[in-house]
């Protein structure tokens, strides 16, 4: 088997989902990691897939449900992350407060310069003007901690915002 990335953006409609699992299906593909979401009417779909195929055949066999729903597709090679021999835990940090420039960046930097890997990552602005974001990472076993806390609160009392960090249960992930 081979894997591969395939990522896939478009305007939101019923059906993409389903179709491009049939297509996968089709070739004997299973899915093995997946995201997907809707910002601002666009519909993105990012997939890690095994299939007996090559990139190209997979490529032709999802070229005709992109054609059809308008769809920007890419399929790469996958390969293994580079973390996925190391000894990690992993985090969540959450952070709310009034919206402005500089909050993902902010935070983010700071995550980045403890080597932090982020898995996963959502906001949403509320109707109060309220950003809220939420930050899954990967954090080395070696990570301090105690530090790390102290820098994102300092990060976020510039900014105004409310900062937590806490280990993630496996159902949060």
């Amino acid at each position: 088997m081979n894997q591969f990335a395939i990522a896939a953006m478009g305007g939101d409609q019923p059906g993409i989902v389903a179709a491009v699992g049939e297509a996968l299906l089709n070739l004997g593909g299973n899915i093995d990691d997946s995201s997907m979401t809707i910002l601002g009417g666009q519909f993105a779909m990012l997939l890690v897939v095994n299939v007996d195929r090559d990139r190209d055949s997979l490529d032709a066999a999802l070229r005709p449900v992109a054609e059809r729903f308008g769809l920007k597709l890419e399929v790469s090679d996958a390969e293994p992350h580079p973390f996925s021999d190391q000894d990690r835990d992993d985090y969540v940090v959450a952070a709310y407060g009034p919206d402005r420039g500089g909050l993902v960046s902010t935070l983010s930097r700071v995550l980045a310069d403890v080597h932090a890997n982020i898995n996963d990552f959502g906001s949403r602005l509320g109707a109060d003007s309220t950003f809220a974001m939420w930050f899954n990472v990967s954090l080395a076993d070696d990570t301090n901690l105690e530090q790390l806390r102290g820098q994102l609160d300092a990060a976020g009392r510039e900014l105004g915002l409310d900062v937590r960090l806490y280990q993630a249960e496996a159902e949060e992930l």
